[in-house]
C-alpha cells in the first residue's frame, strides 16, 4: 500500500504500521498446514470412484463428512476462541488434521470406506478448530487499515502450501505407480507425510507465536501519523452506541446474506465439473489440470487483492463483484472452450477472493471481545450452507436442465447485493474498529 506524503514523494507504509512482529510466524504455519490440500481431494476421487469403483454417492459422502464434521467444531469453536488460549486451540487443530492424516493413510491400506469416512469427519472437526482461532489471531495481530492484507497474505501461504504439496505428493504418487504398481505403502506415502507437516506446524506455532502481543496503533496519534494521514480518517474505537433494534436488523441482514451466499455457492459450485465434463470436454484428467490453476493463482495474487479490499468502498466492491461474478457464471456455462473456461473460472474464483477479503475486514472488525464467534458463526452458516447447496443443485440439475442450478445462481447472487449494502450500511457506523468510507485511489 502506497500513500502520498506532501512532499509530493510516495513512501511504503513499515510493517510495524501493519502487523506485530511476530505476524510472520503466524501466517508460516498456513503453509505446513496446506500441503495436502489439492492432493488429498484428487486422490480420494480417484481412489473411491477409480480404484475401489464405489459409485459417486459414496465420494459425496466423504466430502460431506469434512463439511459435517466442520459443521460440529464451528458451533462451538467462536465461543472457546474467546474465552481459552487461541495458541493451543491452533495447536489442538493442527495435531487433529495430522491425526486425521495418519487415519486416512491407514483406511487407504485397508480399503476402508468406513474408515475413511471417519477420518473425513475428524479432519473437518479438526480444520475449524484450527482456523476460528488463527483467524482470530491474524485480527488481533494487524491494523484495521490492513487487515484484509493479513488476510491476503494468510491466503497466500495456503497457495504455497498447495503449489509444494501438490508437486510432492504427486511425483510420489507418479514414481511409486512406475516402480511399485502395487504398492500401496509407497504410493500413498504423501498422506502421512502432510500429517507429520501438521504436528510439525503445531509445535513451531506454539513455541513462536505470543498470543497476547495484539497489534498496537503507533504511538503518536494515528489521526496525525503522516504515513496515513492522506487516506484515512478514523477513530480508534466507535464510541456510539447502537440502537438495538437497528443494529439488530443490520445483523440480520450480512448474516441471512453470508448464509444464503453459502447455499449459493453450493447450488452450482459441485456442478462446474460434471457440466464441463458433459458439455465441453470428457477428457476428465485434462478437466483437472484446467482446474488445479484456478485456487493456485487465485491464492498466490491475494497479498494483492486484499491490499486492493483494503482501499476499495466496500459498498462498490460488493455490488460490482456480485453483478460481474453473475456474469462470469453466464460465460462459463456458455464456453465452448477448455481455455476460454479455465481462463473464466481463474476470474470467477478472484473475485469470489477480493468479495470475501471485504466482508472478513468488516466483520472482523464489529466486535473485539466476540471475534472468535463472529468467525464461528461464518463458519458455521457456511459449513449448513454448503450441505444444503449441492443437495438443491442435484434436485435442480436432475429435474429442470444442467443449466439451471447456474441460471438460478445468477439470479439469487445480483438478489442478495441490497442485504449486504444495507446490512453493512446499518452495521458500519457501530463498528468497534471503524474506518471512514475510503474511495478508491
Amino acid at each position: 500500500m502506497r500513500l502520498t506524503l506532501n512532499n509530493g514523494k510516495k513512501q511504503t507504509v513499515p510493517d510495524h504500521h501493519k502487523f506485530t512482529s511476530d505476524f510472520n510466524s503466524v501466517i508460516y504455519i498456513v503453509v505446513w498446514n496446506s500441503l495436502g490440500f489439492f492432493f488429498i481431494e484428487f486422490i480420494i476421487a480417484y481412489l473411491i470412484k477409480q480404484v475401489l469403483n464405489y459409485p459417486a454417492t459414496n465420494l459425496g459422502l466423504f466430502f460431506s463428512f469434512i463439511t459435517f464434521g466442520g459443521l460440529i467444531s464451528s458451533s462451538f469453536i467462536g465461543y472457546l476462541s474467546d474465552r481459552f488460549s487461541k495458541r493451543i486451540l491452533v495447536m489442538v487443530g493442527s495435531f487433529g488434521r495430522g491425526a486425521s492424516y495418519f487415519g486416512l493413510y491407514i483406511s487407504i491400506i485397508l480399503q476402508s470406506l468406513i474408515g475413511m469416512y471417519i477420518s473425513a469427519f475428524l479432519l473437518g472437526l479438526g480444520a475449524y478448530i484450527f482456523w476460528n482461532p488463527l483467524d482470530t489471531i491474524i485480527s488481533e495481530k494487524s491494523s484495521k487499515y490492513h487487515r484484509s492484507s493479513a488476510f491476503g497474505k494468510r491466503r497466500f501461504a495456503l497457495g504455497v502450501g498447495m503449489v509444494i504439496g501438490t508437486i510432492v505428493g504427486f511425483t510420489i504418487f507418479s514414481i511409486a505407480n512406475i516402480f511399485t504398481p502395487l504398492n500401496d505403502f509407497i504410493i500413498y506415502s504423501a498422506i502421512p507425510m502432510f500429517g507429520i507437516a501438521n504436528f510439525y506446524a503445531g509445535i513451531q506455532f506454539s513455541r513462536k507465536v505470543d498470543e497476547k502481543k495484539k497489534f498496537v496503533y503507533p504511538d503518536n496519534n494515528i489521526e496525525n501519523d503522516p504515513l496515513l494521514e492522506p487516506e484515512l480518517e478514523t477513530t480508534t474505537q466507535s464510541s456510539v452506541t447502537p440502537p438495538a433494534r437497528i443494529f439488530l436488523i443490520g445483523v440480520i441482514l450480512v448474516f441471512s446474506g453470508l448464509f444464503l451466499s453459502a447455499i449459493n455457492v453450493g447450488l452450482y459450485r459441485p456442478f462446474i465439473q460434471p457440466y464441463v465434463l458433459e458439455n465441453i470436454n470428457s477428457n476428465a484428467g485434462l478437466v483437472a489440470w484446467f482446474y488445479l490453476p484456478t485456487s493456485i493463482i487465485g491464492s498466490l495474487i491475494a497479498p494483492k487483492l486484499g491490499t486492493i479490499a483494503d482501499k476499495i468502498n466496500p459498498y462498490l466492491a460488493i455490488s460490482i463483484a456480485s453483478f460481474l461474478g453473475g456474469i462470469v457464471t453466464w460465460m462459463i456455462i456458455n464456453s465452448g472452450n477448455l481455455w476460454i473456461f479455465g481462463t473464466l473460472l481463474i476470474i470467477d474464483n478472484t473475485i469470489m477472493i477480493t468479495t470475501g477479503f471485504v466482508f472478513v475486514n468488516i466483520l472482523s472488525r464489529a466486535s473485539i471481545k466476540h471475534r472468535g464467534k463472529i468467525f464461528g458463526l461464518i463458519t458455521f452458516l457456511e459449513s449448513v450452507g454448503m450441505i444444503i447447496g449441492p443437495f438443491l443443485g442435484g434436485i435442480v440439475w436432475e429435474t429442470i436442465s444442467p443449466e439451471a442450478p447456474f441460471v438460478i445462481s445468477i439470479i439469487v447472487e445480483w438478489s442478495l447485493i441490497s442485504f449486504f449494502i444495507v446490512g453493512i450500511w446499518i452495521l458500519n457506523p457501530y463498528l468497534v474498529e471503524s474506518i471512514e468510507d475510503q474511495k478508491i485511489k
